[in-house]
Protein backbone atom coordinates (compact mmCIF):
# COMPACT_ATOMS: atom_id res chain seq x y z
CA UNK A 1 0.00 0.00 0.00
CA UNK A 2 2.70 2.02 0.90
CA UNK A 3 4.80 1.72 -2.18
CA UNK A 4 1.43 1.94 -4.48
CA UNK A 5 0.80 5.41 -2.80
CA UNK A 6 4.81 6.68 -3.85
CA UNK A 7 3.71 5.54 -7.36
CA UNK A 8 0.75 7.51 -7.81
CA UNK A 9 2.39 10.67 -6.59
CA UNK A 10 4.85 9.89 -8.45
CA UNK A 11 3.04 9.92 -11.52
CA UNK A 12 0.75 13.05 -10.48
CA UNK A 13 3.87 14.94 -10.45
CA UNK A 14 5.01 13.93 -13.21
CA UNK A 15 1.94 14.66 -14.84
CA UNK A 16 2.28 18.32 -13.11
CA UNK A 17 5.53 18.50 -14.61
CA UNK A 18 4.32 17.68 -18.11
CA UNK A 19 1.73 20.25 -17.67
CA UNK A 20 3.58 23.11 -16.30
CA UNK A 21 6.46 22.07 -19.56
CA UNK A 22 3.12 21.98 -21.88
CA UNK A 23 2.06 25.15 -20.23
CA UNK A 24 5.57 27.36 -20.91
CA UNK A 25 6.06 26.21 -24.44
CA UNK A 26 2.34 27.45 -25.16
CA UNK A 27 3.98 30.38 -23.53
CA UNK A 28 6.85 30.96 -25.35
CA UNK A 29 4.77 30.41 -29.19
CA UNK A 30 2.37 33.10 -27.82
CA UNK A 31 5.12 35.16 -27.04
CA UNK A 32 6.96 34.46 -29.92
CA UNK A 33 3.94 36.04 -32.02
CA UNK A 34 1.96 39.27 -31.16
CA UNK A 35 -1.33 37.54 -32.06
CA UNK A 36 -0.78 34.42 -30.37
CA UNK A 37 -0.40 32.72 -33.56
CA UNK A 38 0.67 29.49 -34.36
CA UNK A 39 1.71 26.60 -37.48
CA UNK A 40 1.22 30.10 -39.93
CA UNK A 41 3.61 28.34 -42.46
CA UNK A 42 2.33 25.02 -42.28
CA UNK A 43 -0.54 26.72 -42.82
CA UNK A 44 -2.13 25.18 -46.94
CA UNK A 45 -3.92 27.81 -47.63
CA UNK A 46 -1.44 30.52 -47.03
CA UNK A 47 2.05 29.44 -45.52
CA UNK A 48 2.91 32.94 -44.21
CA UNK A 49 5.36 34.52 -41.89
CA UNK A 50 4.76 37.10 -39.18
CA UNK A 51 6.45 40.50 -39.30
CA UNK A 52 6.55 43.50 -36.85
CA UNK A 53 3.85 45.78 -36.08
CA UNK A 54 1.50 43.28 -37.46
CA UNK A 55 2.87 42.97 -40.84
CA UNK A 56 2.29 39.15 -42.32
CA UNK A 57 3.87 37.71 -45.36
CA UNK A 58 3.15 35.05 -47.31
CA UNK A 59 6.16 32.60 -47.89
CA UNK A 60 5.68 31.33 -51.23
CA UNK A 61 4.08 34.83 -52.81
CA UNK A 62 6.45 37.74 -50.77
CA UNK A 63 9.33 35.75 -49.64
CA UNK A 64 10.88 34.54 -53.00
CA UNK A 65 13.85 36.67 -54.33
CA UNK A 66 12.94 35.86 -58.20
CA UNK A 67 9.72 35.47 -59.72
CA UNK A 68 9.26 33.57 -62.95
CA UNK A 69 9.31 35.40 -65.98
CA UNK A 70 11.28 33.21 -68.89
CA UNK A 71 13.06 34.51 -71.91
CA UNK A 72 10.29 33.36 -74.00
CA UNK A 73 7.46 34.63 -71.82
CA UNK A 74 9.30 38.13 -72.36
CA UNK A 75 9.67 37.52 -75.90
CA UNK A 76 5.99 36.83 -76.32
CA UNK A 77 4.91 39.70 -74.52
CA UNK A 78 6.77 41.59 -76.59
CA UNK A 79 4.66 40.46 -79.55
CA UNK A 80 2.31 41.57 -77.98
CA UNK A 81 3.07 45.37 -77.13
CA UNK A 82 4.23 45.34 -80.99
CA UNK A 83 1.21 44.23 -82.53
CA UNK A 84 -0.82 46.48 -80.13
CA UNK A 85 1.20 49.27 -81.21
CA UNK A 86 0.92 48.28 -84.84
CA UNK A 87 -2.77 48.91 -84.21
CA UNK A 88 -2.41 52.38 -82.40
CA UNK A 89 -2.48 50.92 -79.27
CA UNK A 90 0.19 51.41 -76.29
CA UNK A 91 0.76 48.79 -74.04
CA UNK A 92 1.58 49.63 -70.39
CA UNK A 93 2.70 47.27 -68.60
CA UNK A 94 2.79 47.63 -64.60
CA UNK A 95 4.17 44.65 -62.18
CA UNK A 96 3.10 45.10 -58.80
CA UNK A 97 6.47 44.17 -56.33
CA UNK A 98 5.68 42.08 -53.60
CA UNK A 99 4.67 43.18 -49.98
CA UNK A 100 9.02 42.08 -48.98
CA UNK A 101 10.44 44.59 -51.73
CA UNK A 102 7.90 47.75 -50.82
CA UNK A 103 8.39 46.74 -46.50
CA UNK A 104 11.27 45.23 -46.26
CA UNK A 105 11.75 46.81 -42.74
CA UNK A 106 9.13 44.50 -41.15
CA UNK A 107 10.10 41.53 -41.64
CA UNK A 108 11.27 38.91 -39.36
CA UNK A 109 14.35 37.31 -38.93
CA UNK A 110 12.33 34.01 -39.77
CA UNK A 111 12.34 35.68 -43.60
CA UNK A 112 16.52 35.39 -44.11
CA UNK A 113 16.17 32.11 -42.52
CA UNK A 114 14.20 30.84 -45.04
CA UNK A 115 16.85 32.17 -47.16
CA UNK A 116 15.26 35.48 -48.32
CA UNK A 117 17.99 38.26 -49.17
CA UNK A 118 16.70 41.31 -49.57
CA UNK A 119 19.56 42.54 -52.47
CA UNK A 120 19.02 39.63 -54.20
CA UNK A 121 15.28 39.87 -54.45
CA UNK A 122 15.66 44.23 -55.72
CA UNK A 123 18.27 43.05 -58.27
CA UNK A 124 16.04 40.33 -59.43
CA UNK A 125 12.97 42.47 -59.84
CA UNK A 126 14.91 44.69 -61.94
CA UNK A 127 15.94 41.98 -64.03
CA UNK A 128 12.24 41.26 -64.50
CA UNK A 129 11.94 45.03 -65.65
CA UNK A 130 15.19 44.58 -67.70
CA UNK A 131 13.77 41.68 -69.81
CA UNK A 132 10.29 43.29 -70.82
CA UNK A 133 12.32 47.00 -71.69
CA UNK A 134 14.70 44.94 -73.80
CA UNK A 135 11.64 43.70 -75.61
CA UNK A 136 10.21 46.87 -76.25
CA UNK A 137 7.73 46.29 -73.65
CA UNK A 138 6.60 50.26 -71.51
CA UNK A 139 7.33 48.64 -68.25
CA UNK A 140 6.63 50.76 -65.18
CA UNK A 141 8.67 50.20 -61.99
CA UNK A 142 6.54 51.77 -58.95
CA UNK A 143 8.61 50.34 -56.30
CA UNK A 144 10.38 53.34 -55.64
CA UNK A 145 7.10 55.16 -55.23
CA UNK A 146 5.71 52.40 -53.23
CA UNK A 147 8.24 52.86 -50.82
CA UNK A 148 8.31 56.69 -50.59
CA UNK A 149 4.63 56.55 -48.96
CA UNK A 150 5.69 56.88 -45.11
CA UNK A 151 4.93 55.02 -42.29
CA UNK A 152 2.10 57.64 -42.02
CA UNK A 153 0.44 56.18 -45.55
CA UNK A 154 0.73 52.63 -45.45
CA UNK A 155 0.70 51.23 -49.32
CA UNK A 156 -0.18 47.57 -48.30
CA UNK A 157 -2.73 46.59 -45.87
CA UNK A 158 -1.33 44.41 -42.79
CA UNK A 159 -2.74 41.38 -42.86
CA UNK A 160 -3.49 41.37 -46.38
CA UNK A 161 -1.88 41.16 -49.76
CA UNK A 162 -3.26 44.40 -51.04
CA UNK A 163 -2.43 47.54 -51.37
CA UNK A 164 -4.20 50.48 -49.75
CA UNK A 165 -5.39 53.47 -51.47
CA UNK A 166 -2.49 55.21 -50.46
CA UNK A 167 -0.48 52.65 -52.33
CA UNK A 168 -2.61 53.19 -55.54
CA UNK A 169 -2.31 56.64 -55.81
CA UNK A 170 1.80 56.28 -55.42
CA UNK A 171 1.44 53.50 -57.91
CA UNK A 172 -1.36 55.84 -59.94
CA UNK A 173 1.55 58.79 -59.82
CA UNK A 174 4.13 57.08 -61.62
CA UNK A 175 2.14 55.11 -64.12
CA UNK A 176 0.88 58.53 -65.69
CA UNK A 177 4.69 60.15 -65.33
CA UNK A 178 5.83 57.32 -67.72
CA UNK A 179 2.74 58.04 -70.09
CA UNK A 180 3.02 61.58 -70.10
CA UNK A 181 6.14 60.76 -71.48
CA UNK A 182 4.95 58.30 -74.51
CA UNK A 183 4.12 59.59 -77.68
CA UNK A 184 0.55 59.82 -78.37
CA UNK A 185 -0.27 61.21 -74.97
CA UNK A 186 -1.59 64.69 -75.59
CA UNK A 187 -4.38 62.87 -78.17
CA UNK A 188 -6.16 61.43 -74.50
CA UNK A 189 -9.32 63.14 -73.85
CA UNK A 190 -9.34 65.82 -71.30
CA UNK A 191 -11.03 65.93 -68.50
CA UNK A 192 -11.16 67.55 -64.72
CA UNK A 193 -11.49 65.38 -61.69
CA UNK A 194 -11.36 65.88 -57.81
CA UNK A 195 -10.76 63.09 -55.61
CA UNK A 196 -12.60 63.04 -51.80
CA UNK A 197 -11.83 61.20 -48.86
CA UNK A 198 -14.55 58.13 -48.29
CA UNK A 199 -13.60 57.52 -44.66
CA UNK A 200 -11.96 54.35 -43.23
CA UNK A 201 -13.11 50.97 -44.75
CA UNK A 202 -13.12 47.86 -44.63
CA UNK A 203 -12.30 45.14 -47.39
CA UNK A 204 -13.55 41.30 -47.51
CA UNK A 205 -10.34 39.55 -46.72
CA UNK A 206 -10.07 35.87 -47.43
CA UNK A 207 -6.27 35.64 -46.16
CA UNK A 208 -6.86 38.09 -43.30
CA UNK A 209 -9.58 35.13 -42.45
CA UNK A 210 -7.33 31.89 -43.09
CA UNK A 211 -4.62 33.64 -41.13
CA UNK A 212 -6.87 34.59 -38.12
CA UNK A 213 -7.96 30.73 -37.86
CA UNK A 214 -4.19 29.99 -36.83
CA UNK A 215 -3.98 32.92 -34.14
CA UNK A 216 -5.57 33.56 -30.73
CA UNK A 217 -5.66 37.79 -30.29
CA UNK A 218 -7.63 39.60 -33.33
CA UNK A 219 -5.45 41.04 -35.96
CA UNK A 220 -5.48 44.01 -37.49
CA UNK A 221 -8.81 44.74 -39.59
CA UNK A 222 -8.21 44.91 -43.30
CA UNK A 223 -9.16 47.91 -43.71
CA UNK A 224 -7.87 51.52 -45.41
CA UNK A 225 -8.64 55.07 -46.03
CA UNK A 226 -11.22 55.19 -48.59
CA UNK A 227 -10.91 57.31 -51.71
CA UNK A 228 -13.68 58.32 -54.47
CA UNK A 229 -12.05 60.72 -57.49
CA UNK A 230 -15.32 62.50 -59.67
CA UNK A 231 -15.14 64.34 -62.79
CA UNK A 232 -16.44 67.55 -62.50
CA UNK A 233 -15.54 68.79 -66.05
CA UNK A 234 -15.42 67.25 -68.93
CA UNK A 235 -13.72 68.71 -72.06
CA UNK A 236 -14.85 66.56 -75.61
CA UNK A 237 -13.54 69.23 -78.18
CA UNK A 238 -10.12 68.56 -76.88
CA UNK A 239 -7.89 65.33 -77.74
CA UNK A 240 -7.70 64.54 -81.47
CA UNK A 241 -7.18 61.10 -82.11
CA UNK A 242 -4.15 61.19 -84.45
CA UNK A 243 -4.72 58.01 -86.26
CA UNK A 244 -7.70 60.20 -88.27
CA UNK A 245 -9.93 56.96 -87.91
CA UNK A 246 -12.53 55.13 -85.89
CA UNK A 247 -10.10 52.29 -85.13
CA UNK A 248 -8.81 53.64 -82.22
CA UNK A 249 -9.66 56.07 -80.08
CA UNK A 250 -8.34 58.98 -77.18
CA UNK A 251 -8.61 57.48 -74.09
CA UNK A 252 -6.71 54.86 -71.74
CA UNK A 253 -8.06 52.12 -70.27
CA UNK A 254 -7.08 49.61 -67.48
CA UNK A 255 -6.78 45.80 -67.14
CA UNK A 256 -5.71 43.47 -64.32
CA UNK A 257 -6.46 41.86 -60.83
CA UNK A 258 -8.13 43.07 -57.55
CA UNK A 259 -5.44 45.66 -57.02
CA UNK A 260 -7.11 47.29 -59.45
CA UNK A 261 -10.99 46.27 -59.00
CA UNK A 262 -10.67 47.34 -55.58
CA UNK A 263 -13.20 50.47 -54.86
CA UNK A 264 -11.57 51.63 -52.07
CA UNK A 265 -8.00 51.47 -53.03
CA UNK A 266 -9.24 53.85 -56.19
CA UNK A 267 -6.49 52.88 -58.99
CA UNK A 268 -8.50 54.09 -61.67
CA UNK A 269 -9.83 56.79 -59.80
CA UNK A 270 -5.87 58.43 -59.26
CA UNK A 271 -5.16 57.44 -62.75
CA UNK A 272 -8.15 59.43 -64.06
CA UNK A 273 -7.18 62.74 -62.07
CA UNK A 274 -3.33 61.92 -62.90
CA UNK A 275 -4.03 61.87 -66.57
CA UNK A 276 -6.82 64.30 -66.36
CA UNK A 277 -8.23 62.11 -68.75
CA UNK A 278 -11.15 59.32 -67.47
CA UNK A 279 -9.82 55.95 -67.33
CA UNK A 280 -11.83 53.13 -68.24
CA UNK A 281 -11.40 49.99 -65.27
CA UNK A 282 -11.90 46.30 -67.24
CA UNK A 283 -10.28 44.73 -63.85
CA UNK A 284 -11.56 41.66 -62.39
CA UNK A 285 -10.88 39.92 -58.95
CA UNK A 286 -10.08 36.48 -59.18
CA UNK A 287 -9.61 36.25 -62.78
CA UNK A 288 -5.60 35.21 -62.34
CA UNK A 289 -3.13 37.14 -64.50
CA UNK A 290 -5.36 36.87 -68.32
CA UNK A 291 -8.95 37.08 -67.01
CA UNK A 292 -9.65 40.56 -67.11
CA UNK A 293 -7.25 41.72 -70.11
CA UNK A 294 -8.71 38.79 -72.23
CA UNK A 295 -11.99 39.45 -71.52
CA UNK A 296 -11.46 43.01 -72.69
CA UNK A 297 -9.18 42.52 -76.06
CA UNK A 298 -11.73 40.03 -77.11
CA UNK A 299 -15.08 41.94 -76.40
CA UNK A 300 -16.46 44.38 -79.09
CA UNK A 301 -15.78 47.61 -76.62
CA UNK A 302 -11.86 46.79 -77.77
CA UNK A 303 -12.37 45.49 -81.24
CA UNK A 304 -14.62 48.33 -82.47
CA UNK A 305 -12.82 51.38 -80.41
CA UNK A 306 -9.41 50.58 -79.23
CA UNK A 307 -7.62 52.69 -76.73
CA UNK A 308 -4.41 54.67 -77.18
CA UNK A 309 -3.47 53.05 -73.85
CA UNK A 310 -3.72 49.64 -72.41
CA UNK A 311 -2.72 49.47 -68.95
CA UNK A 312 -2.07 45.95 -67.25
CA UNK A 313 -1.68 45.90 -63.96
CA UNK A 314 -0.16 42.31 -62.81
CA UNK A 315 1.46 41.00 -59.75
CA UNK A 316 5.06 40.03 -60.15
CA UNK A 317 4.20 36.32 -58.76
CA UNK A 318 1.18 35.94 -61.24
CA UNK A 319 3.35 34.17 -63.72
CA UNK A 320 2.48 35.07 -67.12
CA UNK A 321 4.38 31.17 -68.52
CA UNK A 322 2.13 29.16 -66.12
CA UNK A 323 -0.22 28.15 -68.71
CA UNK A 324 2.18 28.34 -71.56
CA UNK A 325 2.14 30.33 -74.66
CA UNK A 326 -1.76 30.08 -75.41
CA UNK A 327 -3.07 33.24 -73.59
CA UNK A 328 -0.32 35.37 -74.83
CA UNK A 329 -0.74 33.94 -78.61
CA UNK A 330 -4.88 34.54 -78.46
CA UNK A 331 -4.21 37.96 -77.07
CA UNK A 332 -1.53 39.02 -79.89
CA UNK A 333 -4.02 37.58 -82.41
CA UNK A 334 -6.68 39.82 -81.19
CA UNK A 335 -4.24 42.95 -81.21
CA UNK A 336 -3.49 42.14 -84.94
CA UNK A 337 -5.13 44.55 -87.18
CA UNK A 338 -4.20 43.46 -90.34
CA UNK A 339 -6.68 40.39 -91.90
CA UNK A 340 -6.56 39.47 -95.56
CA UNK A 341 -9.40 37.14 -95.68
CA UNK A 342 -8.62 33.47 -96.30
CA UNK A 343 -10.35 31.57 -99.17
CA UNK A 344 -13.61 29.31 -97.70
CA UNK A 345 -13.86 26.97 -99.49
CA UNK A 346 -16.62 25.09 -98.39
CA UNK A 347 -19.03 26.28 -95.11
CA UNK A 348 -19.28 27.59 -92.60
CA UNK A 349 -21.71 24.57 -91.62
CA UNK A 350 -23.32 24.32 -88.17
CA UNK A 351 -24.44 20.89 -86.75
CA UNK A 352 -25.68 21.26 -82.91
CA UNK A 353 -22.53 23.24 -81.07
CA UNK A 354 -19.91 22.64 -83.88
CA UNK A 355 -18.70 24.44 -87.15
CA UNK A 356 -17.24 23.72 -89.70
CA UNK A 357 -15.44 24.36 -93.12
CA UNK A 358 -12.72 23.91 -95.58
CA UNK A 359 -9.65 25.89 -96.87
CA UNK A 360 -7.79 26.22 -100.05
CA UNK A 361 -4.65 23.87 -100.02
CA UNK A 362 -1.83 26.35 -98.74
CA UNK A 363 -4.13 29.41 -98.00
CA UNK A 364 -2.99 29.79 -94.05
CA UNK A 365 0.38 31.23 -93.91
CA UNK A 366 3.06 31.22 -91.00
CA UNK A 367 0.75 33.90 -88.91
CA UNK A 368 -2.67 32.86 -89.99
CA UNK A 369 -5.42 34.03 -87.32
CA UNK A 370 -8.51 32.06 -86.77
CA UNK A 371 -11.53 34.53 -85.17
CA UNK A 372 -14.77 32.52 -84.27
CA UNK A 373 -17.52 33.74 -82.51
CA UNK A 374 -20.23 31.41 -80.72
CA UNK A 375 -23.05 34.27 -81.87
CA UNK A 376 -23.40 34.71 -77.51
CA UNK A 377 -21.52 35.58 -74.57
CA UNK A 378 -22.83 32.55 -72.61
CA UNK A 379 -20.20 30.33 -74.29
CA UNK A 380 -17.02 29.83 -72.14
CA UNK A 381 -14.89 27.65 -74.12
CA UNK A 382 -14.11 26.25 -77.84
CA UNK A 383 -12.07 23.42 -79.27
CA UNK A 384 -10.29 24.05 -82.92
CA UNK A 385 -10.03 20.74 -84.81
CA UNK A 386 -7.63 21.06 -87.59
CA UNK A 387 -7.79 18.34 -89.93
CA UNK A 388 -4.46 17.79 -91.92
CA UNK A 389 -4.46 16.46 -95.54
CA UNK A 390 -2.63 13.69 -94.43
CA UNK A 391 -4.72 11.96 -92.26
CA UNK A 392 -3.42 13.81 -88.84
CA UNK A 393 -5.05 15.73 -86.54
CA UNK A 394 -4.57 18.47 -84.33
CA UNK A 395 -7.02 19.97 -81.56
CA UNK A 396 -6.41 22.76 -79.31
CA UNK A 397 -8.98 24.31 -76.63
CA UNK A 398 -9.35 27.87 -74.84
CA UNK A 399 -11.76 28.32 -71.80
CA UNK A 400 -12.73 31.07 -70.20
CA UNK A 401 -12.16 31.56 -66.13
CA UNK A 402 -15.28 31.10 -64.37
CA UNK A 403 -14.54 34.47 -62.84
CA UNK A 404 -13.94 35.93 -65.85
CA UNK A 405 -16.97 37.68 -68.49
CA UNK A 406 -17.41 36.00 -71.86
CA UNK A 407 -17.81 37.76 -75.30
CA UNK A 408 -18.09 34.63 -76.92
CA UNK A 409 -15.30 35.53 -79.12
CA UNK A 410 -12.10 32.74 -79.37
CA UNK A 411 -8.99 33.73 -81.28
CA UNK A 412 -7.16 30.75 -82.39
CA UNK A 413 -3.30 31.60 -83.67
CA UNK A 414 -1.72 29.18 -85.93
CA UNK A 415 1.51 27.78 -86.02
CA UNK A 416 3.04 28.09 -89.50
CA UNK A 417 5.32 24.70 -89.10
CA UNK A 418 1.86 22.59 -89.50
CA UNK A 419 1.11 20.64 -92.27
CA UNK A 420 -1.36 21.55 -95.26
CA UNK A 421 -4.99 22.18 -93.83
CA UNK A 422 -7.83 20.27 -95.41
CA UNK A 423 -10.81 21.35 -92.63
CA UNK A 424 -11.13 22.63 -89.31
CA UNK A 425 -14.13 21.95 -86.97
CA UNK A 426 -14.70 24.32 -84.22
CA UNK A 427 -16.84 23.00 -81.28
CA UNK A 428 -18.47 25.80 -78.37
CA UNK A 429 -20.18 24.63 -75.32
CA UNK A 430 -22.53 27.01 -75.77
CA UNK A 431 -23.75 28.22 -80.15
CA UNK A 432 -26.63 30.26 -81.18
CA UNK A 433 -26.46 29.07 -84.90
CA UNK A 434 -28.03 32.49 -86.23
CA UNK A 435 -25.05 34.91 -85.33
CA UNK A 436 -21.96 32.10 -84.99
CA UNK A 437 -19.63 33.13 -87.28
CA UNK A 438 -15.64 32.74 -88.38
CA UNK A 439 -13.39 34.97 -89.79
CA UNK A 440 -9.86 33.25 -91.11
CA UNK A 441 -7.21 36.22 -91.31
CA UNK A 442 -3.49 35.59 -92.83
CA UNK A 443 -0.94 38.33 -92.72
CA UNK A 444 0.30 38.82 -96.32
CA UNK A 445 3.93 37.86 -97.36
CA UNK A 446 5.32 41.61 -96.73
CA UNK A 447 3.88 41.99 -93.65
CA UNK A 448 4.99 38.57 -92.31
CA UNK A 449 8.81 39.65 -93.08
Amino acid sequence: MIREGIRRRTLGLLCVTLLIDAGALIGNAARASDFGCAGLEQNALVASIEGSEGYFFRILSDIRMQHQLSDHTAVELGRLAHALEAAGTTLVYVPIPPKSLVLPQYLPDRAAELGFDYDIAVAAHQELLRKLRQQGVVTVDILPALRDTGTAHPPFIKADFHWTAWGAAAAASEVASVIRQLPGSDALKTASFETHSSGRQAIISTMRRRLQASCLSSLPAAEMDAFETVEIVRDDASGQDIFGGAETSGKAVLVGTSFSDLPSANFAGFLSQELSSAVENYALSGGNQFGSITAYMTSSAFLESRPRFLIWENPVYNNLGKYGDAPLKELTAAAASNCNAVPITQGPEIEGNVLSLSVDRGALSSSAVISAYAGNQASRQALLRLAMEDGESIETRIVRPLRASSSGRYFFALDGRMKPIKTLQIAFDDLSPGRADVVICSASPQEEN
